[in-house]
Order: structure tokens, then C-alpha cells, then sequence
């Protein structure tokens, strides 16, 4: 089982056309009900995004995902740097009219680099096909990291999961154990309820015992019994499955609740109903736990 709560994050310097280029990435992962991904990326890597999405993808099926990427360059050749001389010159005449205006000092080179629309640095065309490799291989050491700590937290949802879930079993078999016992002590008791309002004169015994049997089938939660148990085997099978269970399992959680629910509307007797109201609280812890399950 693999938790939707998660970190992980790489940083690798590489040699490349550009020079030694730090590149670092950041995986983020909390829960959400479907995968949610989000990117960030410095503006060299936009054109990375949509390749980024489709190998995060590949490893995370559930959650909501952040992933920011950072690059630099620390060691390599100068940018180009581009000035608008035209612009500044417009800018220094429009600061010179306020100072004058406002009765100020002198306009300095601070004041022209403070509204930066006039210099422009670019970065170096990259080699996408080299900075991919490069960035796919940050990616990659990320979320191995983010994996191991969703498996880790996943270690311990299952093991609360079973926890509860080993309980519910133990309810459910001592209410199992004594359905037959509790079927027979309805039909006793009805039999006898109707015996004690109108008493046996007028009584047809064929006819009385066909309506008790019809009140009994109407009542009777043996199948209620059946279902469940088939839900808790294929609860343990999908325990077992290496990926992406816990829609699976959220569902299944949704028919057993359902199951008990019917099964408490049955069996409303004052010694089954403390039972039934524990099998629904073993359901809801279990339901917390997948909440954060991938």
C-alpha cells in the first residue's frame, strides 16, 4: 500500500553545452481523489512541462502533485545582455520632468534600474535533447524519493487498516456464529407474541406458522451474512495488489457499510446492536485510512 503523502526532491550538476548547469527537483504529494498534477518550471524548461506531466505520470496514479524545478547555471558563458538605449533615454527625460517637478536630487542610474523594461538579459538557446536527459534524470532520483516515503506512510495505513479490520472480523464471526440461534428465537417469539395478544382459539396452525415463516424471511439477514463475508475476501485480495487500490477499496468500504447497515435493521435484539454499532465504527476508521491511500 502506497500513501498519497509524500517529499522528495534531487539536485544533480551536470557538463553540458552550456556549461555545468545545476538543475534541482522538488516533489510534493498530498491527497486528492484523483491525480491533480502541477508544475513549475524556470522559463527555459516551459517548453518541459508537457513531457514532465507525462513521466510523473507514469509513476504516481493518485494525489495531488506539485513539482517545481529549478535550473542555473554556475559555471559557463556570459548571457547576452540587450539594451533599449532609446527607451532609457525616454525614461531618464520622464524621471527628470518629476524631480523637477516635485523639486528632488538627481535622477541616478539606481532610479533608471529600478523600472527595468529598457535591459533585457537572455538565456543561451538550449539543447533540448541534451537538458531533457539532464532533467529526466533529477526527475527520476525525485520520485524515487517521494515513492519510498509514500511507501513508508503507506506501511503504517495498512498496517491501521488491519488493525481495524481484523476486529470487524471478530464481530462479524460472533454475530455469524449465532444467526441460526437468532432466526430460531424469532420465530419462537413471534409465535408466541401472537399467541399471548389473541390466544389459540380461532387460530388456523398451518396459516399462523405461513405468516411466520413469510415475517421470518422478510427479517432474515443470512444473506446479509453471505455478502459480507465475500466483501471481506475480496477486501484481502485487494490488499494484496501492488498499485493503486484505494478507489477499489474505498468502494468495497461503501457496499460493506451498506451491508451492515441492513444487517443492524435486522437485527435489532439488544445484544446484536451494541455489535453492529462497533462493525460500523471498525468500517469508518478504515474509511479515514483510505482516505489517504493511493
Amino acid at each position: 500500500m502506497l500513501s498519497m503523502t509524500g517529499f522528495g526532491s534531487s539536485t544533480h550538476v551536470f557538463k553540458g553545452r552550456r556549461g555545468s548547469l545545476e538543475i534541482t527537483a522538488e516533489i510534493r504529494t498530498v491527497n486528492s481523489k484523483f491525480l491533480d498534477l502541477s508544475v513549475r518550471s524556470p522559463r527555459p524548461y516551459v517548453i518541459f512541462d508537457a513531457d514532465i506531466s507525462k513521466f510523473i505520470r507514469t509513476q504516481l496514479k493518485r494525489g495531488r502533485v506539485d513539482v517545481n524545478i529549478s535550473a542555473r547555471v554556475i559555471d559557463g558563458p556570459a548571457k547576452a545582455v540587450h539594451v533599449n538605449h532609446a527607451q532609457a533615454k525616454e525614461l531618464w527625460k520622464a524621471l527628470n520632468s518629476v524631480r523637477e517637478d516635485l523639486g528632488l536630487k538627481t535622477v541616478e542610474m539606481g532610479d533608471l534600474l529600478a523600472v527595468p523594461d529598457w535591459i533585457e538579459s537572455k538565456d543561451e538557446n538550449i539543447d533540448t535533447k541534451e537538458e531533457w536527459l539532464f532533467l529526466k534524470e533529477v526527475l527520476s532520483a525525485a520520485l524515487d524519493a517521494v515513492t519510498a516515503a509514500r511507501k513508508s506512510e503507506g506501511e503504517s495505513l495498512e498496517k491501521a487498516i488491519r488493525t481495524h479490520l481484523t476486529r470487524f472480523e471478530e464481530i462479524f464471526k460472533k454475530i455469524a456464529s449465532g444467526a441460526d440461534a437468532m432466526v430460531s428465537d424469532l420465530r419462537k417469539r413471534l409465535r408466541e407474541r401472537v399467541l399471548d395478544l389473541h390466544g389459540s382459539d380461532g387460530f388456523d396452525p398451518q396459516r399462523l406458522e405461513q405468516e411466520i415463516t413469510l415475517w421470518i424471511s422478510r427479517s432474515d439477514f443470512r444473506e446479509e451474512l453471505d455478502r459480507i463475508r465475500h466483501h471481506l475476501g475480496t477486501f484481502e485480495t485487494l490488499l494484496k495488489e501492488e498499485r493503486e487500490h484505494g478507489r477499489k477499496l474505498e468502494f468495497l468500504v461503501q457496499e460493506l457499510q451498506r451491508e451492515v447497515n441492513t444487517l443492524g435493521s435486522k437485527c435489532s435484539d439488544a445484544q446484536t446492536t451494541p455489535q453492529i454499532i462497533e462493525l460500523k465504527t471498525c468500517i469508518e476508521r478504515i474509511r479515514e485510512q483510505l482516505q489517504n491511500s493511493e
